[in-house]
Formats: structure tokens, sequence, C-alpha cells
């Protein structure tokens, strides 16, 4: 019999996930007698538990399946669907409802209608805009939910969703199964079944599937798109619904663990299906389900492993990303979404605001900026805390303008970049907090940007940012928990200069403070250089079309690893200004995913191709901070409440959300409107000009229909035809627009048979 040709990366995979387990079962066997009971406890548990994954990751596939859409937002509707089945029946001082009626109410009537809300106001916005643009309003939209739903509920508080059937269940062996985890099993294979015969054998099923693939022709043959994404949308917040309240009760329930577990799992097992199989997609769920299982029965790595559980999920990802074939060189984007000619800043330009910049910082630091109705006064040491931690973010986010902003390279791992410099510091400088290593770590962390781009160089997209997802899960879950890497009581230093004979040191927080935003200011202005350099022109052209690239002589293989170490290195290098602003690091905590999340989101809600988009950054300490001091003054409870209770904490997920209408991002807005204001940017003053008489053009398109014709109108017309020279009367249609003196087009328009 001839085996099945198996690809390369799938056959580099498979052995690699066999030698890890092997390897993890033999080196951290944990010496328990192997039993039927405990054999089939350990199943029992895995299956049940991979059950409720697949619940999950089959609303997220069903989404992908049918709108095109990538659904980072899936564990934030799971979390605020579960919050309310809570409230509904949990919360003993609410309504207290029956927990079946609770669930009916909350997955057949809550979640559809939030799904489709989301579907009409949001996704039909984003569905031809580009890939990251689609993500990161995914992804705001997941930090939305998650910080409504922490402001209604505390989610950050402990509570409980109790089992159903009240705990009960039936013995096998000497093994005694719940009910709850029973019907978990039962409930996933009939959504498989279900959802199967959904897609494929029912005409809704086909259309939902058609419209994916060609939303114009699907409704020329009678469907209606719409209705069917708003189905599709329905559909799989139910699904995540239905996942959050079961699974609430075998985890911790709070909003960020609970988000967390859904949406790692959901895209690993979803992954495993390669976004679009339901079969292999439940495999999926169950083998981790399993794994997980099987692990806590029979391995035992110590005390120093005890959260290696938490890799399981990323690590079948990063596997399964790891067996996709290479991805094609991609010829160009989408027209409407390709980069008009943009003038890039000049270096003189650069410097101006880098100087620029350290000088108002100072000044407002000190207090010496007076407005005439408010004095902001010189900032205390809190004020000082928070635009620390506001500029080091602002350091890490910049480490994404070369990657992502000019090469197109997806990354959601900024923070992992920038946590693996801090432990390089903490090896090598110790408790010294000499900056002279400071280039020595950037060096160092370069290689990492340079070993992650020998797996990303062979993906494109979707796959990419998932690549990048599981590397940031990997070192959030694997490497910064260990405690020879963050031991628990080492503490940073305040950083200085020693050489021996010339010391600075920066102990107080306004030279910190200082330090921070000078060594931005220098980042910024090195990007703004590098960008004019042939590099930057190779990543901008890389971005725009690969295939072009390459056929001009440029290595994208080489030119990716490099902008992947640059980029490393920069995040690496703030990372040590990031520990040091932390005093002690949690390793848990600091390295969450929505941390790192929340900083490309932001610098994609700003322009990722800007690098004084990182300030964007610091915008929830400059609303808190300025909440802080209107507070002070007193009677402006309402503005604090924007600013501090709104502004600061909804943010970052509707300035991700609000890309559906601004693609390019703030900084290119802002930009736009400021630069006629320089004496010396005659070109912005022209191209404003440009604009303005454009618009006084009528738009042709309402002609007849909303508006009349107007002699105006009619010669933008006959400019719109290309039929100015031609028909145009010598001095314009002074005498009206009617019959034949509106022109040929205007006659044509206006329903005429004489043109």
């Amino acid at each position: 019999m001839r085996l099945p040709h198996l690809r390369t990366s799938l056959l580099v995979a498979i052995a690699a996930g066999l030698a890890l387990v092997l390897y993890v079962g033999t080196a951290g066997w944990a010496g328990r007698e192997v039993t039927a009971d405990g054999l089939l406890q350990a199943t029992i548990i895995g299956l049940a538990i991979g059950s409720l994954y697949a619940v999950s990751a089959a609303g997220l596939v069903v989404v992908y399946t049918t709108t095109g859409t990538f659904n980072f937002a899936h564990g934030g509707i799971g979390v605020f669907c579960a919050f309310v089945y809570w409230e509904l029946v949990e919360n003993r001082d609410a309504l207290g409802l029956p927990n079946w009626l609770g669930l009916l109410i909350v997955v057949f009537v809550v979640a559809p209608l939030l799904g489709i809300a989301i579907d009409v106001v949001l996704m039909r916005q984003v569905r031809t805009l580009p890939l990251v643009v689609q993500l990161m309003v995914t992804v705001g939209l997941m930090v939305f939910l998650l910080t409504l739903t922490g402001q209604i509920w505390q989610a950050d508080k402990i509570r409980r969703i109790e089992y159903f059937w009240a705990g009960e269940g039936f013995s096998i062996g000497s093994y005694n199964v719940l009910w709850h985890r029973f019907a978990m099993i039962v409930i996933a294979a009939l959504i498989a079944v279900l959802l199967r015969l959904l897609l494929f054998r029912t005409r809704i099923g086909v259309a939902m599937r058609a419209v994916v693939d060609n939303r114009e022709l699907t409704a020329l043959n009678g469907a209606r798109p719409g209705v069917l994404s708003g189905f599709a949308w329905a559909l799989g917040s139910s699904l995540a619904a239905l996942a959050g309240i079961l699974i609430a009760p075998e985890t911790e329930f709070n909003g960020t663990n609970l988000n967390n577990l859904m949406l790692i799992v959901a895209i690993s097992a979803a992954a495993f299906g390669q976004l679009r199989s339901l079969p292999l997609t439940v495999v999926g769920a169950l083998l981790i389900g399993l794994l997980e299982s099987h692990y806590g029965q029979w391995v035992s790595l110590g005390a120093e492993w005890r959260f290696a559980n938490r890799g399981i999920a990323p690590i079948v990802l990063f596997l399964v990303v790891l067996a996709l074939p290479q991805s094609r060189l991609t010829v160009g984007r989408v027209s409407s979404n390709l980069r008009p000619i943009e003038r890039t800043t000049r270096v003189w330009e650069g410097a101006v605001g880098a100087v620029a910049l350290i000088v108002v910082a100072f000044v407002m630091a000190r207090g010496l900026f007076h407005f005439v109705i408010w004095d902001p006064g010189e900032w205390s040491e809190v004020s000082l805390n928070n635009a620390i931690a506001a500029m080091v973010l602002a350091l890490i986010g910049i480490s994404l303008v070369p990657l992502t902003g000019w090469a197109g390279q997806v990354n959601f791992a900024p923070l992992a970049f920038a946590g693996f410099g801090a432990f390089l510091f903490r090896w090598f400088a110790e408790d010294t907090g000499n900056l002279w290593w400071l280039p020595v770590i950037g060096l160092l962390s370069a290689p990492l940007g340079a070993l992650v781009a020998l797996f990303a160089a062979r993906l494109e997209g979707l796959y990419l940012a998932l690549l990048s997802l599981a590397f940031a899960l990997i070192m959030s879950n694997l490497f910064f928990p260990h405690p020879k890497v963050f031991p628990q009581a080492h503490t940073y230093t305040n950083l200085n200069w020693d050489v021996g004979f010339f010391r600075l040191d920066f102990d107080s927080r306004l030279s910190f403070f200082m330090l921070v935003v000078t060594v931005f200011a220098i980042g910024m202005f090195g990007l703004i250089v590098l960008r004019r350099s042939r590099y930057g022109r190779r990543w901008m052209a890389m971005q725009d079309s690969q295939a072009a690239a390459a056929t001009i002589g440029v290595n994208v293989m080489w030119t990716k690893v490099i902008v992947y170490a640059t980029s490393a290195s920069i995040a690496g290098m703030a990372g040590v200004f990031w520990a040091v602003s932390k005093t002690t690091v949690d390793p848990i905590r600091n390295f969450d995913l929505l941390q790192g999340l929340t900083i490309v989101l932001l610098m994609a809600a700003a322009g990722m191709s800007f690098p004084i988009a990182g300030v964007f950054l610091s915008f929830q300490f400059v609303f808190q901070g300025l909440a802080e001091r209107l507070e002070a003054t007193g009677n402006v409870s309402f503005l604090v409440w924007i600013l501090e209770d709104f502004l600061a904490k909804f943010g970052p997920g509707l300035l991700a959300i609000g890309m559906v209408v601004n693609v390019r991002g703030a900084i290119f807005e802002m930009g736009k409107g400021f630069a006629p204001l320089l004496p010396w940017r005659h070109d912005a003053r022209e191209e404003a000009a440009r604009e303005k008489e454009k618009k006084r053009v009528p738009e042709v398109g309402g002609l007849g229909l909303t508006e009349p014709f107007t002699s105006e109108a009619v010669v933008a017309l006959d400019h719109t035809l290309g039929i100015i020279d031609d028909v145009t009367p010598t001095g314009g249609y002074a005498h009206g627009v009617e019959g034949h003196a509106a022109g040929p087009a205007a006659a044509k328009l206006a329903g005429g048979s004489n043109v």
C-alpha cells in the first residue's frame, strides 16, 4: 500500500510534537501507578474539557468560515454572556432564575442580539479593509467588552458559577462522572453534527459559505448577504456564550482568566482544523483537553514548572502553524488600501521634533506651563510614575514601526521581546543598573527576533499573526514564570551610567522620566533616519508586493530576518526601562496576553507606520493625570468621570473600533491637518487646496435623483465622462441646463433620447 505524501513541514511538526510529548512524559513522570481507573478518570475529564473547547472553537470557525473575519472578540463575547448568566441565575440580589431558564435566555436571546449588533455596527464596515485593520477592530472589541464587563461586575473579583444538576453524577468504575461533564460531551457532539449539517446540507448553510467566496455573485442568486452574515455572528455569539457558561464552573471565574482560556484554546483548536474544518477542529479541541488532563494525572515537573500545563495550548498552536505549507509571495494588495505617494519626514524635521519633545516634556514636568485659566503645577511623584510608565510603553510600541508599520509583518509579541530584554538586563547588569549594558541587551535580543523570523518568513496574513500570538503565549506562560528567569525577590534598581570617573544617577523620578523621554526621542529620530535608508525602502517595498520586491533583487527572506531582529532589538532595550520602572516584575500579571495586545492595539489605532505614534500609548495616563488634577479643584465630577472612568478605560477599545472609519490611524489625519500650518510645507498647502477645490465639484451620482442639475454640476458630469472638450459650449452653460442646453450627458441621465 502506498503511503500518502506528507509535506516536510507537517512531518517536522509531527516529529517535534511526539518528541516533546515523549521527553516531558519520561522526564516528568510523577511515578504514579498506571491503573484502569486512573486512565478512565483522566480520559473522561479530558474529553469533557475538550468538548467545551470544541464548542468554543466551533463558534470561532463558523464566524470565520461564513464571514471571512477572524474574531478575536470571541472570548470577550463569551465572558460578557457568562456574567449576564451569573447576574440572572447566581446573583442572590437579582432575579435568581432557574439555571436552565437563564441558559436559554442568554444563549438564545442575549448572545444572538449581541452578535447581530456587532455585525451591523462594525463587521460589515471592515469586510473590505486590510487584514491588520480587521484583526485590530476585533481585538478592540474584545478589550471593550472585557472593560465593560469589568465596569459592570468588577470582573476581577472571584465569583462562582455552580455546576448544572447541582454537581450530581453517576459512577463508572470508581470514578464519579458529573452530569454536567457528561452533558458537555453530548452537547459538543450534537453541535458538531448539527453545524456540519447546517453548513453542508441546508440552503442557508451553503449560502453562508458562498457569501465568503463571492458576496456579489451570491446576492445575484437571490441570497441576502447582510442577513446571512448577521445569522453567522448570532450563531457564533451563541456558541461563545454556551462555552463561557459551561466552562465557568471548571475554572477561576473572572474576566481575564475566562477570556484567555476560551480565546487561546479556541484559536489553537481552530488552527488545528485550519480555521475551516469543523471535524478537525473538534479533534484538535479534544486533543488539547486530553493532553491537559493526562498531563495533570501522570506528569509532575516540580515546583519550578508547576505552571507548565498553561503552555499546552500555545505549543499546539505553534506546532500547527509550523505544519502549514509555505505561503506564496504576494503580488500586491487591494488597490484601495495602497499607500498613496507620501512625503517622508526629513532628517532635520525629525531632529527638531525629537528636541521639541524633550523640551515640552521637561517644561510640563516642572510645571513651567501656566495657562490663563489653569496652572497645572509641577508633577507629583505619582504623576511622574504614570508618565514614566507611559513613555516606557511608547518605547516598546515603536518597536512595531519597522516590523508591522513598514514591513507589514503582523506581530502580537512586542511585550515578549521586551520581557526578554528585561531578563537579559537582570542576568548581566545584576543589581548595578549600569546603562552601559543597554547596547549589549539590544544586540543579544536581536537573535531572538531572527529566530522568530525563520518561522515567520514562511507565513503571511492571519497565520503569521497566529504564529506571533503563539510565540507571545509560550514566552508568557512558560519562559517568564520560571523562577530562574524572574525571581520573585529580585528588585530592579535605578539606572545609572557608571564609568568610574564620570557617573550619572537617575535615582529621582524626574531624572528617570527625562532619561526615558530622551531615549524615546533618540529612538524616534533613529527610525526616521532608518526609514529614509535603503533598508526602510526595502521594507516598504516588501509590504507593497513581495513578488515585485523579489523581482528587483530584494532578498525577502533576509529582509524579514533583519527587520525582525531590528524590532526585537528595540523592544529588548525598551524592556530594560520597562523592568526598572516596575521595580519588581510580576511574571504572571506583567506578561498577560491582554497587556501585549493593548500595546499593538493602540499603535495600530494611532498609525503603525509613524514613530510618533508611540506617544499615543500614553493617553490613558494623560487622562488619568488630568482627572486627578481636575478632581483636586472640585466641582468637576462629570469631567473627572469622562476622563478617568470612560476615556481612560474604554479608550483603547474605542480607538481600535474607530479604525473602521480611519484605517490609517489618528496620526495620519492629525498630520494631514497640521502640516499646512508649517511655514515650509508648501506641498501640504497645495494638496489641501486641491482637495478643497475637489470638494467644490458636486458628486454626479445624485444628479437627477436627489440633486438638481446646475451649470456646475453638468460641467462636472462632462468632466467625469471625459467629453468636456467636445461638447461644452464656450463659456459654459450660461442659459440653464434643461433639455439640450444641459449638455448631452445631462440629457442622457435625464432620460432624453436625442443625444
